[in-house]
């Protein structure tokens, strides 16, 4: 079509199109007969582009949207390959009327921050294009539309940018670990034969990428992304009518170029010579793949597909539960799951994956396959069925409550993900009532059928990796094939009536309201506290915290101890129950525990409603004073920490983050990497010793937040936590914490793919309380360094996928504060990153950024904290501390105002104080394939 001609039609189109909005109202349920979700409004504008808008005010003041691009890897032609993903990341560097970087900075002054706030994502059925907006009147998200449009329709492939952002997916391509690489591109080929997705990785390859031309990408993209093959999603704080107004005006002059291109021939499940494939990388665990693969089902969403669908459900969960409960015991095996998944234009696939034990890979497969026997030869129980629908009733009853208070990021995404799967989109109401109608036809009958169809068509196939090269594996898959069913656990029982509980209620014996903040204190008779703020921010939710001792502050500096291994011990049961008994005492409950070792206190923590509050701090009173200390939760740990053990090497960024808390904390052991002989000199009784300590010193600061009324909380309070005997102090903070001091890089290797590198360089700056707005400056300085960073290291020189800056501080240690950068890049970028991260901080230490580059910084993050604000995770983390320090009431109080405050002018100072005031430290992990094997 001439452009001239083509840009009146967009100018008649953009003038008639308010008029133009609803069309096809029925595009998502065609062929269902699934309750709608009336909460939508649907429509397809005259050019084929469907919609989807709904009005949600949570977040306040926030629109999210959702662009689907019909178009991924499987649209692609043998030469084509990674070219859907590649056009991705073009649109955003410049379209007719939007400049190379524009729409990044346009949407940074609106307050949403890149990557977080503004994405994009490619697979092998969709390219998607995420926004979330706040503060979104009328014309910001015109001007977010405006962009979007152009993205989709006029999109510039200038070969001077194309040939920067190469390098930029070529770096993306270059940090994927390389044991992953290998293992799929094993499995995709093997897995799914005779289908086009068994040679379309994503990310294309290093030749089909450096052949893409301007020319290529333009042609693609002309081809593909036209209006009938997109989907537009709005969620916000704003009229639906209004959003349909602005698509229509925004979209409906978007016309496609040229016929539409026929629909790629996606292949059919086909038969293998070799069902085996095998990995051999040294320091893998030894890891089996399973999988069978069955024909796509096309047919629409359905009651009678949901029916069928449940069954599988509590199949899969059934059969998952019982490898669990074998693995917990004497098995061969450290874990072992099945995964059932339908993917649109791909099949229909279950997969089994299994984890052995140091040199039992067939033992292991061969007690897998005994589970899976005794599955499809007889039904499973009615106390099983049962079980696993008390459970998912009580998930859906929790959507029912949370639903008012869903963020309008997960409404948008469910109906990208609906068009994606071929599925449809309703309430938790009425999802729930379905669930309760359909649950009576879940007999044992119905779900052994299909457990046994779980395991029909081809396969089963086998990828096996292991550490060394194997021989024997097809005589392995058959003898395991061969396995007998084997026996199932015995049901049991499990009450909170076990658990112990004090004989006299506590007593309160003060009361503070926390002004300004809607919070209150309530202090009790045995030492413990209670901070409480109610929220209506996650409707029918409440978080809950118990936080007692010093944590690893109170450890020693100077040796190891078994710190690393906290997360095991919520694992290890409470009462007289092990880790079986406590899942069946929460079944049907929103319950849930968790441990955590912070800087300065150990931490028990759950989720549940405010009618189960009291049940919930009865069961994390009982862990402090009645644990359960199961061996073989410890011993399944340390097997899978050494099987594992390796991986940490096997990657840049995976060494970096093992070795980054020595580097950032030298000389003190409290942040010393694990080595191997600490994971082998691991033992339950070693375990229990500290852990029991450590659960039993410190007064308890429990923190409440969520759907709950203080006399609720107060009284569950006097009943549990408050009527606990006094506890002894905790073990005193062990100081000496310091930053690192200039020094030449630390030099490690890693054993991956030898085209990897990670490099970072930092600054000690400060921490403790006292400087609390320096420290927020300098957390704003780290943003305006990722940004320059990006546009010098990513943009310009395409040399980077994500540099990233940061500033982080202790409150505990006042002598401890870093300021840095990171990336990971190829071994000859790293010079490159090193340049121009010290100069970019020196720049900022010498001169005021503008203004408007100031703005782009400051507005995303007051956006991203006024959203976060409203968030439970947010007040649990901020009261955490207020019992004993009043200065972090104060923190908090001003969080806002000083982010507001500050200025290019404050940054700059507090950089050039705190940041460049003395020399660098820096880090360097570079492949020992070609660094000669550097420690």
């Amino acid at each position: 079509m001439p452009l001239l001609r083509r840009l009146l039609l967009a100018l008649l189109l953009l003038a008639a199109a308010p008029a133009l909005a609803g069309g096809d109202a029925d595009w998502l349920y065609r062929g269902s007969d699934m309750p709608r979700d009336a909460g939508w409004t649907f429509g397809t504008l005259p050019n084929g582009l469907h919609y989807a808008v709904r009005r949600n005010a949570t977040p306040q003041g926030q629109v999210s949207v959702r662009l689907r691009m019909d178009v991924g890897s499987l649209m692609e032609a043998d030469n084509q390959r990674g070219w859907a993903h590649f056009i991705e990341h073009m649109v955003f560097r410049g379209t007719e009327h939007f400049g190379d970087g524009e729409a990044r900075e346009t949407w940074q002054r609106l307050g949403a921050s890149f990557g977080s706030d503004t994405n994009a994502s490619t697979d092998a059925t969709q390219t998607v294009f995420m926004l979330d907006l706040p503060h979104a009147d009328r014309a910001a998200l015109d001007t977010s539309l405006s962009l979007l449009s152009e993205m989709t329709d006029k999109a510039l492939f200038k070969p001077a940018i194309v040939d920067a952002e190469r390098g930029v997916v070529l770096a993306e391509y270059g940090r994927r670990r390389e044991l992953d690489v290998r293992m799929w591109d094993t499995m995709r080929p093997l897995f799914f034969a005779g289908l086009k997705y068994a040679d379309r990785d994503t990310i294309g390859t290093p030749e089909t990428l450096r052949g893409a031309t301007a020319e290529g990408l333009k042609a693609f993209y002309e081809t593909w992304y036209r209006p009938e093959r997109a989907t537009l999603v709005m969620v916000g704080d704003l009229d639906p009518k209004v959003m349909e107004e602005l698509i229509a005006a925004r979209f409906g002059g978007w016309q496609g170029s040229g016929p539409a291109p026929k629909a790629p021939d996606y292949g059919k499940p086909a038969k293998v010579a070799n069902p085996i494939g095998a990995v051999a990388y040294p320091g893998s665990p030894y890891f089996a793949t399973l999988s069978w693969i069955r024909p796509e089902d096309p047919r629409p969403d359905t009651i009678a597909r949901e029916r069928r669908e449940l069954a599988e459900l509590l199949a899969e969960r059934i059969l998952n539960r019982r490898l669990e409960a074998k693995a917990r015991g004497q098995a061969a095996f450290i874990s072992a799951a099945v995964d059932r998944k339908r993917t649109r234009r791909i099949g229909d696939t279950t997969q089994i994956a299994i984890m052995a034990k140091e040199g039992q890979w067939k033992q292991a497969m061969g007690e897998t396959w005994g589970i899976v026997a005794d599955a499809v030869n007889a039904p499973p129980s009615e106390a099983e069925i049962a079980r696993e629908i008390d459970n998912i009733r009580a998930a859906w009853k929790a959507a029912v409550e949370a639903e008012p208070t869903r963020q309008s990021p997960q409404w948008a995404m469910n109906v990208v993900r609906a068009v994606d799967e071929n599925d449809v989109v309703g309430s938790a109401p009425a999802m729930l009532a379905l669930f309760d109608r359909l649950a009576p036809d879940m007999t044992p009958a119905a779900v052994e059928a299909q457990i046994r169809e779980m395991f029909t068509g081809m396969g089963p196939r086998l990828v096996m990796l292991s550490p060394t090269p194997l021989t024997g594996l097809g005589e392995a898959l058959a003898e395991a094939r061969r396995a007998a069913p084997a026996a199932r656990q015995a049901e049991r029982s499990a009450s909170l009536d076990a658990l112990p509980l004090p004989a006299a209620p506590g007593r309160e014996v003060s009361r503070q309201a926390i002004e300004g903040l809607d919070a209150t204190m309530v202090r009790f008779a045995n030492g413990s506290t209670l901070l409480f703020k109610r929220t209506d921010f996650e409707k029918g939710s409440v978080s809950v915290e118990l936080r007692f001792g010093t944590g690893l502050a109170g450890l020693p500096a100077d040796r190891k101890t078994l710190a690393w291994t906290a997360p095991v011990v919520a694992s290890t049961g409470v009462g007289p129950y092990d880790l079986d008994g406590l899942e069946r005492l929460m079944t049907g409950r929103r319950m849930s525990i968790s441990f955590n070792s912070a800087e300065n206190a150990w931490e028990l923590a759950g989720v549940t409603t405010a009618p189960e509050l009291g049940d919930e701090l009865r069961l994390l009173a009982a862990k402090l004073v009645a644990p359960h200390w199961d061996s073989g939760i410890v011993e399944r740990y340390k097997a899978s920490a050494l099987e594992n053990f390796d991986l940490s090497f096997s990657s840049a960024g995976a060494r970096a983050g093992r070795e980054f808390g020595g580097v950032s904390h030298p000389g003190d052991k409290r942040w010393a990497p694990v080595e191997r002989e600490d994971v082998a000199a691991l033992t339950p009784a070693g375990f229990e010793a500290m852990f029991s300590k450590a659960l039993a010193e410190g007064p308890v600061e429990a923190i409440v937040v969520g759907d709950v009324d203080l006399d609720a909380v107060v009284a569950a309070m006097l009943k549990t936590v408050a009527a606990l005997p006094p506890r002894p102090a905790a073990a005193p903070v062990v100081g000496g914490v310091v930053s690192p001091r200039p020094a030449p890089p630390a030099a490690f290797d890693h054993r991956g793919d030898a085209n990897q590198a990670f490099a970072l360089v930092g600054w000690s700056t400060l921490g403790g309380t006292a400087n609390i707005r320096t420290r927020r400056a300098l957390s704003l300085a780290a943003n305006l360094v990722q940004a320059r960073l990006l546009e010098r290291l990513r943009d310009q020189a395409g040399a980077s996928y994500s540099p990233s800056a940061g500033a982080t501080s202790s409150e505990t240690f006042a002598n401890w504060g870093i300021f840095y950068a990171g990336s990971e890049l190829a071994p000859d970028k790293t010079d490159l990153f090193f340049k121009l991260a010290r100069e970019t901080v020196a720049e900022l230490a010498a001169k005021p950024v503008a203004a408007d580059e100031f703005a782009r910084a400051q507005n995303p993050v007051l956006s991203g904290l006024e959203r976060r604000i409203r968030t439970n995770g947010y007040w649990l983390s901020a009261m955490e501390g207020w019992s004993t320090r009043p200065e972090l009431i104060e923190e908090t109080r001003s969080l806002l105002a000083d982010y507001r405050a500050l200025t290019p002018e404050a940054v700059r100072a507090a950089v050039a104080k705190y940041v460049t005031d003395e020399g660098d430290w820096s880090m360097l992990i570079v492949p020992a394939k070609a660094a000669g094997g550097v420690h």
